[in-house]
């Protein structure tokens, strides 16, 4: 099996967070920092960077796998309340990023390709297309605003 990589991206992601430093941080959980997705080709992409460096859900103990799942869920509800989409894709594949984390696409019928994986849609980064899809910082800011208020509704109710 995969083990955790030496230079692991969602370690050094989440030394931002701690410190406060990273740009599309929307939230911290129990289990992980829910983040806007570097890409916005799909409008409120976003993921939940688990804290422990586990590759694998059953590296987690029973009681943080669940919650790191309820978590998950909690953002994807949030993420949905705030851009509306036609469906939320859910995703931790870990092929190329050994750590767990969790991907919450929205989807909506306007996509090109509204029922295929994104994996083979989305626009490489540093390319022109992928440039397109970056957020004004003003609209990056309310979009993190608006998952995060959502976020906290869904919390307090969840008690």
């Amino acid at each position: 099996m995969a083990k955790h990589q030496d230079n692991c991206e969602i370690c050094k992601r989440l030394d931002e967070c701690r410190a406060g430093t990273h740009p599309g941080l929307i939230a911290e959980l129990d289990t992980g920092f829910a983040v806007l997705g570097d890409s916005q080709q799909f409008a409120g992409y976003s993921l939940l960077l688990c804290k422990e460096s586990a590759t694998e859900l059953d590296e987690l103990s029973p009681t943080a796998r669940l919650r790191f799942m309820e978590e998950m869920s909690q953002l994807a509800s949030a993420v949905g309340r705030a851009v509306k989409p036609w469906k939320l894709n859910y995703e931790m594949l870990g092929n190329v990023v050994h750590h767990l984390h969790w991907h919450v696409f929205p989807r909506r019928e306007s996509d090109p390709q509204p029922r295929a994986p994104v994996w083979g849609q989305m626009h490489p980064a540093g390319s022109e297309a992928a440039e397109r899809d970056r957020l004004s910082p003003q609209a990056h800011a309310e979009l993190i605003r608006s998952i995060r208020s959502e976020l906290e509704q869904i919390r307090r109710k969840a008690g």
